[in-house]
């Protein structure tokens, strides 16, 4: 359950192709100050996001690990500092994130 400050992303289908792609998967989350947790259950990996500590270098990071483990990015739209709304326009645009 999410609170006001929180949200809960859901990470699904996630692929790893090697241990160690894996590792970094999960180092990345670990690295993100706004990842305040993250479980398993059955296939899906739920992540809870503090929605306070989302600046704008935290959504590059969270639409970039979305991006690269081809999770929805959908559900950062609630994330996402208005600058980055044009990401969300069409799924196929979002091929390459815009640099900051």
């Amino acid at each position: 359950m999410s609170t006001a400050e929180e949200l809960v992303l859901e990470a699904e289908p996630l692929r790893y192709y090697s241990y160690n792609d894996e590792a970094a998967f999960f180092e990345w989350l670990d690295k993100l100050p706004c990842v305040t947790s993250y479980k398993g259950r059955g296939r899906a990996l739920y992540i809870t996001v503090n929605t306070a500590a989302v600046d704008d270098e935290a959504f590059r990071d969270l639409f970039a690990l979305f991006r690269r483990y081809d999770l929805d990015r959908e559900q950062l739209h609630r994330l996402a500092p208005v600058q980055f709304t044009s990401w969300f326009g069409d799924a196929a645009s979002t091929d390459s994130v815009p640099a900051g």
